[in-house]
């Protein structure tokens, strides 16, 4: 009588749908586990003075690259929505850790950040083509993820990301001590290592309890540490061997969660590092040219043209549509030949670098800076030019055809093949490969799907 009862029960559960992500048998067992170790650079893969157990397994037993070519401007989140959509920020639209907010004619410009996925970039990424395939979704830190409907776990690489995380997650995260409390007050106090171990420990978690096919993880204390105390530094080499371990304790949560041999890892980075010892200011040159004026505090009160800074990039924008061609004409001639910048660049070389054209996105400068080696650009409009740093300072947001500015790749496990060495491998590529690998079409990517690391 007992297990009747119980058998009928079961079968209502059955009926009714109570699964949770991961757990339904028509969901294909293909998982891939995308891995960004922000600030990672492709020379520090095998520098013998780095311990990196993990990542070199991972690289011996699979594909590794001499270097993965960022998109331009190589910072963050343009380079992570690269990364997930398989196209360079001409059509993605991400130009900066945020977006660029133009306020009127002769207005500065400004940055903002705290946004929704939605408020970033409309393009389609591998996330939601997994999701429309019926496929489990999840993403760890990802940026431009905010509010996205087709992740079933979120914990985004955003302003106030606790309090955007997925409901269920962030109650399961409490429960486990992984977070302090549902405020997220602690965890935004914490250093860069804290944070990566509550990223790794949420990671983890997200593969045990829900087995997704696609998580997107991110991690962050390598870009922190390089650009407090330089690439090449002690602390640096602390922070990478950190992030190898932090990797180790991914693919535990894999075997744990029984699902390792048919897991496909790509670990990878959104940039390089140079070392930098001295900063320019752009804006400076602006306002004693008379083209941006400032309050007694040194902040913009009105600009026809303004400079924001990207770190080795920076975008130059004429508010005026009135005096665009002659403002654009005069700051040219301020930035040609001036100290620390090293080229600058106007609309028609734009498509060379992945970038969009003004006329199509509000989003690019009129004017793209690139800084010299050495120098980096900051947005203060008073003060010298350029300025000694008191110390050594790593910084990335350069073109992509800067060297230092290359990036980590390895792919390894399911469905790769082993001993697989490539010379440069184009970040537009990761999408694409783990969409045939995941069996999903994603035909809005222009990356070139890897055969060659295909088994």
């Amino acid at each position: 009588m007992h297990r009747t009862i119980i058998t009928f029960l079961l079968l209502i559960l059955l009926a009714s749908g109570c699964t949770t992500p991961g757990d339904d048998d028509s969901v294909p067992d293909r998982h891939v586990v995308v891995i960004s170790i922000d600030g990672f650079p492709a020379e520090a893969l095998w520098d013998e003075r780095i311990p990196l157990p993990t990542l070199r397994a991972l690289a011996n037993d699979g594909a590794w690259a001499r270097a993965l070519s960022p998109s331009t401007p190589s910072v963050t989140w343009p380079n992570h929505t690269t990364l997930a959509t398989g196209v360079h920020p001409e059509r993605h639209g991400v130009l900066m850790n945020g977006r660029f907010v133009r306020s009127g004619p002769g207005e500065p410009v400004r940055k903002q950040n705290d946004l929704d996925r939605a408020e970033m970039t409309a393009y389609p990424s591998l996330y939601d083509a997994a999701y429309e395939a019926g496929l489990v979704t999840a993403e760890v830190n990802w940026p431009v993820t905010r509010g996205a409907e087709t992740l079933h776990a979120s914990f985004p690489d955003a302003p106030g990301a606790v309090d955007h995380m997925t409901e269920s997650l962030r109650t399961e995260l409490v429960e486990l001590g992984i977070l302090a409390d549902e405020s997220g007050e602690l965890f935004g106090r914490m250093s860069y290592a804290g944070r990566d171990h509550v990223w790794t420990s949420a990671a983890a978690h997200v593969i045990r309890s829900r087995r997704p096919n696609v998580l997107l993880f991110h991690l962050l204390s390598v870009d922190g540490t390089h650009h407090a105390y330089g690439a090449g530094s002690q602390p640096a080499f602390t922070a990478l061997a950190f992030a190898d371990a932090q990797v180790r304790y991914v693919l535990d949560a894999l075997e744990e969660a029984g699902i390792r041999d048919r897991a496909t890892i790509f670990v990878v980075s959104d940039h390089g590092f140079m070392n930098v010892s001295r900063r320019i200011y752009p804006n400076v040159l602006l306002q004693e040219e008379g083209l941006l004026e400032v309050d007694a505090d040194g902040q913009p009160v009105s600009a026809r043209v303004h400079a924001l800074s990207n770190g080795g990039s920076a975008m130059v924008f004429a508010t005026d549509p009135a005096t665009k061609d002659e403002d654009l004409d005069r700051a040219r001639q301020l930035f040609e030949g001036a100290e620390g910048i090293a080229r600058v660049l106007t609309p028609d070389e734009f498509e060379a670098f992945g970038l969009p054209d003004p006329s199509d996105s509000d989003q690019v400068g009129d004017l793209v800076l690139g800084a010299a080696q050495g120098y980096s650009f900051s947005e203060a409009a008073t003060g010298d030019y350029v300025r000694e740093l008191d110390g050594p300072s790593g910084v990335h947001g350069y073109f992509s055809d800067v060297e230092e500015m290359e990036a980590l790749f390895i792919a390894s496990g399911s469905g790769i093949r082993s001993g697989i060495e490539l010379d440069i491998v184009d970040n537009r590529s990761i999408a694409a490969t783990a969409a045939r690998l995941l069996g999903v079409p994603l035909e809005t990517a222009d990356g070139q799907v890897l055969e060659e690391i295909l088994e």
